[in-house]
């Protein structure tokens, strides 16, 4: 697929997110932290019922709401790696993987809030370090 199909892609995923969850919860998703923070909460409190196939799902439309949250508050750009494996880079060392923060959050709970306030953090050490 092409880069700029899949990018349009994974913006849609991140608008889908925005628009199933209005529906179903009583909030309205933004790309902010405050939206992150309530993603965190969300994922914890229905992780237990989640099959495989189910968490598969959330991982892939929950990480491109979590890339296009990035993406929109710190900047960076969609780019692939490898054959199918999404990342926002910042500049060509400073990457991050959304969909494998996300399938590590409902697999192992990292504090995904945490994560995305560390996220310049991260990419300023990165940089300082090459």
């Amino acid at each position: 697929m092409e880069s700029t199909a899949k990018t349009a892609e994974i913006r849609d995923d991140a608008q889908l997110v925005i628009e199933v969850i209005s529906e179903k919860e009583d909030i309205q998703l933004d790309y902010t932290a405050a939206s992150i923070s309530w993603l965190d909460t969300y994922i914890d409190e229905h992780r237990a019922e989640l099959d495989t196939r189910e968490k598969a799902l959330l991982q892939e439309k929950f990480g491109a709401y979590l890339g296009e949250s990035i993406r929109r508050n710190f900047g960076g750009e969609w780019v692939r790696e490898d054959e199918d494996r999404w990342l926002i880079a910042f500049g060509e060392t400073a990457r991050t993987s959304p969909y494998e923060i996300i399938g590590e959050h409902l697999d192992h709970h990292i504090p995904l809030s945490s994560i995305f306030e560390h996220i310049p953090d991260q990419f300023n050490r990165r940089a300082a370090q090459n």
